[in-house]
């Protein structure tokens, strides 16, 4: 196979820590072409499983001639390919895990090409039956961009967004990021949702812990130039809020590596100029971000993960790629609380690998330690091959399971059914860098409403065809990605929409700054105020319908109220 340019990347020797890996022989799992891969447990059975796409040499003779998607199924550590999908395989592909239609059972959505057709390229869905996967729908796709997936409308039900390029008949290549809005039935397409990007990555996130979904895009734009925005969600609208350092060639990975509540990120790529380029970029909490740059360090075209993997709490990560000659490295980057930095690992047992592949860290032995599936090529092998492997993690080092929340609390306002929760605790890892999984079901021990992944302390609903009663709790997920046992789980009552349209309560000013006013018909029977830790803080009521926010801290507050017609709310308020 000849060899090509993708971008580049190599990564720095400064290094004070250790992390060590041994490869695991898994015969089943196949060397992969321009790959993706999703991990997940698609049959609740404790184990974490793999779905790779991709493209296969079948025939022996080191060229890449058949697109091959597989899914191996996980059995007390051992991979075996339990369905091929034929046909209806992609590569230059990005595939992920959602439960589109909330039944408890992971459905897999793919995106990208095939050898049968290497002008249309293709979406798949494939719902999850228990034990296989049937596809369901089949629509136009994209390549070199990626698939996230998230709730971004609030009514429970996981939504998701392609980038990438697209080849139009009669128009020719287009950059559109797109969303689709699951409405039970099936998804809605809202093309061109935000300007998209080739050979890049984006990440639809919560950036400022206001419980609305934000978005971070780069890559090279339409006109093959180099991009990175951040856009924050105002009133369900994505309005660009900065620009970043321009990157393309480029991947993502996002946790709150300092444990101050707000998630930062780490970017590898290539830059402006296409030089190498690894940087860590942390939240101020208002969606501002401050870039440390590894001056002469990355991996281009390769990809990034983050998780705590030496089990000391704090989010280290993993970058692969190619190097600036053209050389493929894995390497290991571990957290310093002490320094508040990034420290390269070295002899961390790790096979070399460069672009054009995949990562992914998960426990897939289930012993409490993060391990590695890497795929790439080896660009030091003669016929430049591609090579898929499996690193278990042999830290000595223990990681208990977290604590559940232990306070939890659901109120009503403005037509939204809010969620707040704190009292979640980890033996490593900080409470605020710790993240959550929120299940909201009809009935007791159901998740059919919502269920998936918040990394805030609080989230909300639309109360739009909720039923009367939600059954709602929550697990914790500390940096190892370890989860907790179930909370309590609590019900809660949905007032009817013609009862709260009886009811109108306003709350203002908001910002505040001394003195808090709610206007209501029905009397004040008792009020709380909350920080973003779920802590109650001292505000008093100092009339029927004022509370004093004067002494307080500027930041973010949830206030809730009960009237004596028992009718509660909540509202976010900003102190300034």
């Amino acid at each position: 196979m000849k060899k090509f340019y993708i971008s580049i990347l190599a990564l720095s020797a400064i290094i004070t820590k250790a992390q060590s890996f041994e490869e695991v022989s898994q015969p089943a799992l196949q060397n992969y072409f321009y790959s993706a891969s999703a991990v997940a447990d698609f049959d609740n059975d404790g184990f974490q499983d793999i779905f790779f796409t991709g493209a296969i040499d079948s025939d022996g003779d080191t060229n890449v001639d058949v697109t091959s998607n597989d899914f191996y199924k996980n059995t007390n550590g051992n991979f075996s390919s339990i369905q091929n999908f034929g046909d209806n395989s992609v590569h230059l592909s990005a595939v992920k895990f959602m439960d589109f239609d909330n039944d408890g059972l992971l459905d897999v959505v793919t995106t990208g090409l095939s050898y049968n057709d290497i002008v249309n390229y293709q979406q798949y869905r494939w719902k999850n039956t228990g034990s296989a996967f049937t596809l369901v729908d089949n629509a136009s796709g994209k390549i070199y961009g990626g698939l996230d997936v998230f709730d971004f409308n609030h009514d429970g039900k996981q939504d998701y967004a392609i980038n990438g390029t697209q080849y139009i008949e009669g128009v020719g290549f287009s950059q559109d990021l797109d969303l689709y809005t699951n409405n039970s039935n099936g998804f809605q397409k809202t093309e061109a949702w935000l300007p998209g990007t080739q050979n890049g990555s984006f990440k639809i996130v919560d950036l400022n812990n206001d419980n609305e979904l934000d978005a971070v895009v780069n890559g090279f734009n339409s006109d093959y130039e180099g991009t990175f925005n951040i856009y924050i969600n105002e009133n369900g609208t994505l309005v660009q809020k900065s620009q970043l350092p321009p990157v393309s060639d480029s991947n993502m990975a996002f946790a709150d590596f300092n444990g101050d509540g707000f998630l930062d990120f780490v970017v590898t790529g290539q830059d402006e100029n296409f030089d190498s380029y690894l940087a860590v970029f942390t939240n101020d909490g208002q969606g501002n971000f401050t870039e440390s740059k590894f001056e002469g360090e990355g991996l281009s075209a390769g990809n990034v993960e983050v998780g705590d993997l030496n089990n000391d709490g704090y989010y280290d990560f993993v970058v692969m790629g190619d190097d600036d000659n053209y050389d493929g490295y894995t390497n290991i980057y571990l957290y310093n609380p002490q320094l508040q930095k990034f420290e390269k690992s070295e002899n961390s047992g790790l096979y070399n690998l460069g672009s054009g592949g995949t990562l992914a860290l998960f426990d897939y032995d289930n012993d409490g330690n993060l391990d590695i599936l890497a795929n790439g090529f080896d660009w030091a092998d003669p016929d430049l091959m591609p090579y898929t492997k499996l690193f278990r993690n042999t830290t000595t080092v223990s990681n208990q399971k977290p604590n559940a929340p232990t306070i939890l609390t659901a109120t009503e306002n403005n037509n939204k059914i809010n969620f707040t929760w704190s009292g979640a605790s980890d033996d490593k890892t900080l409470e605020n860098s710790l993240q959550y999984e929120l299940t909201v079901g009809s009935e007791a021990g159901k998740a059919d409403i919502a269920k998936y992944i918040v990394t805030t302390k609080s989230w909300y609903l639309d109360k739009a065809n909720l039923p009367s009663k939600i059954f709602w709790s929550v697990k914790a997920i500390d940096a190892s990605k370890k989860y907790s046992d179930k909370s309590q789980e609590k019900e809660f009552s949905v007032l009817a929409v013609s009862d709260s349209k009886n009811e109108t309560v306003s709350i203002y000013p908001n910002p505040v700054k001394d003195i808090l006013n709610i206007k209501t018909a029905s009397k004040i029977k008792s009020h709380k105020v909350y920080n973003l830790s779920g802590q109650v803080v001292n505000a008093k009521l100092i009339s029927d319908k004022t509370i004093d926010f004067s002494r307080l801290e500027k930041g973010i507050y949830v206030v809730e109220i009960q009237l004596e017609n028992g009718k509660k709310l909540s509202q976010k308020i900003i102190k300034n």
